[in-house]
């Protein structure tokens, strides 16, 4: 019988016949590699551009190659294994173990569903998070229905096995992050510059510790359940692979689906990565002129416009950006360039290129039809900022600097900015 998708829905779902029909046909192993494959666009698509991050297809087979190893030597080469008889404790069941793992991988495809699109950048990393949590208490379940379908165990021993197992790997994969992912870094790094964490960072770096601290918990509890209750009899390895068939076309069916899928947010993404090269580029102005051409909706909504104002960056591109904008600019420009001056404002202290930038932006930003408001509403965050700028400065510098903050205070006073908060500014 050919892996068929009747086959893995019902696999995916934990039925026994389809379970040893994935274990004993060869070609589940090439199926459940196209069903990764397939994950890396679902995972991605609205997430990054394909050229930004070539990666992201093959990005999912890497890890899931090297997850699932993991998971086999703790499972059959370390667990499972004590238990088979002598004469078959060599036998090798990579194979077989992996057909079963990658098979899993259409429950990833829920993190296909656009949350950002319907939800803000908080609310959509809660769902995201949420989404994880689905996702893998699923493969676990998972996991442990086909160890104890293939194993003829108790499910709760399976259970506990597999338990273990990911614990170990959740604990792996945290640590290793720490030292070499990037995302812990750059919360460091911004915490040290004074800048503070986008909301969803930080949600996320909570998330990741009490991931951490669980696991741990799982582990011991999970060992201790399992040494109290060890098991006595004798493993059947996993059943051998034969000669089988893989439904390719409707493999190739679903990936033209999901090639479908994906080009309306690819086109987004490809404008994003436009746009934020110009800003690289420090282009400014006619990184305005692209986005003019453009409506909002013609951009990604999970990723903020550059110069991000979670990034260091936004301390050099932001203030000639804003100071580029005027009242015949698009007001959806306007609304996210001021939301971005508003958030560049939490952070701790300011660290400002140039003064004579920040004059430039508060004087555009008082020609603004909402720039009065905006100030309203920000002026004591502005004030706490103050005006310190990043570099030292020289006797060359300090004059143009005392005229810039001339015209700043200026600017302020003629919004509306309430005399003690101006008094903040000029101590």
């Amino acid at each position: 019988m050919p892996v068929n998708l009747w086959v893995i829905g019902r696999f995916m779902f934990g039925a026994a016949s389809a379970i040893r029909e994935v274990a004993s046909n060869r070609a589940a192993l090439w199926t459940g590699i196209v069903l990764v494959l397939l994950t890396g666009i679902a995972r991605n698509y609205d997430q990054s551009y394909f050229l930004e991050t070539p990666m992201w297809l093959i990005g999912p087979l890497a890890f899931s190659f090297f997850s699932g190893s993991f998971l086999y030597g703790i499972l059959i080469r370390g667990i499972a294994r004590r238990h088979f008889q002598d004469d078959r404790r060599n036998e090798k069941q990579w194979a077989t173990f992996m057909a079963a793992f990658w098979m899993t991988a259409p429950i990833a495809w829920l993190y296909a569903i656009p949350v950002e699109r319907f939800l803000d950048s908080y609310h959509a990393a809660q769902a995201n998070i949420a989404l994880l949590g689905i996702v893998s208490l699923w493969r676990v379940l998972l996991m442990s229905r086909i160890l104890a379908v293939l194993f003829e165990i108790h499910f709760l021993r399976a259970l506990g096995w597999v338990l273990v197992a990911a614990s170990l790997e959740v604990i792996v994969v945290v640590f290793l992050g720490t030292i070499f992912g990037g995302s812990l870094s750059r919360s460091i790094l911004a915490g040290m510059a004074g800048m503070r964490n986008a909301p969803e960072e930080a949600l996320l770096s909570s998330v990741l510790g009490f991931a951490w601290a669980s696991s741990w918990a799982v582990l011991l509890v999970s060992i201790v359940l399992l040494a109290m209750r060890r098991f006595q009899g004798v493993l059947q390895p996993l059943p051998k692979s034969s000669r089988g068939k893989a439904s390719w076309v409707s493999l190739v069916a679903l990936g033209l689906i999901w090639a479908v899928i994906a080009i309306r947010p690819q086109r987004e993404q490809c404008r994003f990565v436009t746009h934020a090269a110009l800003i690289d580029k420090a282009d400014y102005s006619e990184a305005l002129a692209y986005l003019a051409k453009h409506a909002q909706s013609d951009f990604p909504p999970g990723r903020r416009l550059e110069p991000n104002p979670y990034e260091y960056r936004v301390w050099q591109d932001l203030p000639p950006t804003i100071g580029r904008l005027t009242p015949e600019t698009a007001p959806w420009i306007r609304h996210v360039y001021l939301n971005h001056l508003t958030a560049t404002l939490s952070h701790h202290y300011s660290r400002y290129d140039s003064l004579t930038n920040v004059s430039a932006m508060l004087l555009a930003v008082e020609r603004l039809p909402e720039g009065r408001e905006w100030l309203l509403t920000n002026q004591v965050a502005l004030a706490r900022q103050g005006l310190g700028i990043r570099h030292g400065r020289t006797e060359s510098m300090e004059a143009t600097e005392l005229i810039a903050r001339t015209n700043i205070l200026s600017a302020l006073s003629r919004m509306g900015m309430a005399e003690t908060n101006l008094a903040h500014l000029i101590e």
